[in-house]
């Protein structure tokens, strides 16, 4: 029997079917990291078991609730992105695998360790022939270049900024909306082919 399941199943199916209160979010985050906290270890393996679950989606409602202790769980969001990551290349679905990165949102901005081994892990992605985990790297790293804890950002940035000379249009088009507006090289410009490619086949990736 999966404890998390028993106690949070039907809350987690309401807060993706119905629009949930604010305050009842909070109630469910909450109650989460208190369920976590009691027993770190067995929660884990729980949610191992149901982490990418197609239906349920429970990951992306974990990461919240976790990031209010991130003192705690740090360490859990590098071992989570790896997961992620790995999952993301050898999925059938990668974009759902990948999507989950976007909780990571809610630790970008804390002046924590485990912060800068996040950005370590996603600046060697952004040289990784995945197209859907170089992506998240491109999306995600600017946003941790305005964390203080974060080192080399200039090696980071200049990576990033390589990416618009990308001979994929879509990593070009990516990189631009990434690193724009006060990332990008002085006086750059995105290209009328990008432009016009981006207009005819809409807009590239959705992460």
């Amino acid at each position: 029997m999966n404890g998390f399941l028993l106690i949070f199943e039907d809350r987690i199916k309401t807060f993706w079917e119905e629009d949930m209160p604010e305050a009842k979010v909070q109630e469910l985050l909450n109650d989460i990291l208190v369920y976590a906290n009691s027993n770190p270890e067995g929660f884990k393996k729980e949610l191992a078991e149901v982490q990418f679950d197609y239906v349920l989606q429970p990951l992306p409602v974990v990461l919240e609730a976790l990031a209010k202790d991130s003192d705690r769980w740090g360490q859990f969001y590098v071992d989570m992105l790896e997961i992620i990551l790995e999952r993301t290349k050898k999925s059938r679905r990668p974009q759902d695998i990948v999507d989950n990165l976007i909780e990571f949102a809610h630790i970008e901005t804390h002046p924590k360790q485990f912060v800068k081994d996040i950005a370590r892990r996603l600046q060697q992605e952004l040289t990784n022939d995945n197209l859907y985990t170089k992506a998240a790297a491109i999306s995600m790293l600017p946003h941790y270049l305005d964390n203080p804890v974060v080192e080399d950002k200039g090696p980071i940035l200049h990576e990033l900024q390589n990416k618009l000379k990308n001979p994929k249009w879509e990593i070009r088009y990516l990189a631009y909306i990434s690193l724009k507006p006060n990332k990008l090289p002085k006086g750059y410009r995105l290209p009328f082919k990008d432009k016009f490619l981006r207009m005819y086949r809409g807009r590239p990736l959705t992460f």
